[in-house]
């Protein structure tokens, strides 16, 4: 008898045990669902500002009958744009030296000509990396580099010497314009905005919105800065009363 009611009561509990497996995990689903009810938005903060750092590549080719005149002069040119940019008041850390490359010049070779080729000229060629911290002084700049020798411009960007506090201060302004998002998805849904989950940065800087750069000759040299945007991007997550 005994026996009988232990098998009984086995099979009732193998009966019973699907109908409550089925049941437990919409329940547990349920109760994660209400615990993780949060509303995840990006926001975006952007700082316009002027820069304040102008860099360009001043560069010198100079050419010659041999190798040894050819870098002479390239020497000589160098060296007195050296001299007029400290007198233009720049400093020693603003003005690099880049690698000078020399090259033979070949003439135009006949069909006929089985002899090997002898070079009619050698060109030497460098870069001077200026940076300067007066935007406003580019213009006299790029004159007084033109005037001094450089037969090339090249590379001229702006940028800002102290980005930090300008990065921080768009930080902020991501944050305040997620929660502004956030705020405005939670009235329209009808619910109450709680607090924060979670917090991911996103991405940083930004274009130069406006650059113009022309070489006048005779006359001082056109240059617009323009402003630089630096953009900080961030994900929130807030939690729903």
């Amino acid at each position: 008898m005994r026996l009988r009611i232990l098998l009984l009561g086995l099979i009732l509990g193998l009966i019973a045990a699907p109908a409550w497996a089925g049941e437990s995990p919409r329940h547990g689903a349920h109760h994660n669902y209400a615990m993780g009810r949060s509303i995840a938005v990006q926001g975006l903060g952007v700082v316009s500002v002027r820069p304040d750092v102008a860099v360009i590549q001043a560069g010198v080719t100079t050419q010659a009958a041999s190798a040894k005149a050819a870098l002479a002069e390239h020497h000589k040119v160098m060296s007195n744009l050296l001299v007029e940019l400290d007198k233009f008041g720049l400093a020693a850390r603003d003005v690099q030296s880049q690698q000078v490359n020399l090259r033979a010049i070949y003439p135009h070779r006949k069909n006929n000509q089985d002899a090997a080729p002898v070079p009619s000229a050698f060109r030497a060629m460098g870069n001077l990396r200026v940076r300067l911290r007066q935007v406003d002084r580019l213009g006299d700049l790029l004159d007084q580099l033109t005037n001094a020798g450089a037969n090339s411009i090249s590379g001229l960007h702006f940028a800002i010497s102290e980005p930090g506090p300008l990065q921080d201060k768009a930080r902020k302004l991501a944050v305040q314009d997620a929660r502004r998002r956030a705020l405005l998805y939670a009235g329209e849904a009808g619910v109450h905005l709680g607090e924060v989950l979670r917090i991911r940065e996103g991405g940083a800087s930004g274009p130069v919105r406006e650059f113009r750069v022309m070489a006048a000759s005779g006359s001082q040299s056109s240059t617009a800065p323009g402003e630089k945007e630096i953009r900080m991007a961030v994900g929130v997550v807030f939690a729903i009363k």
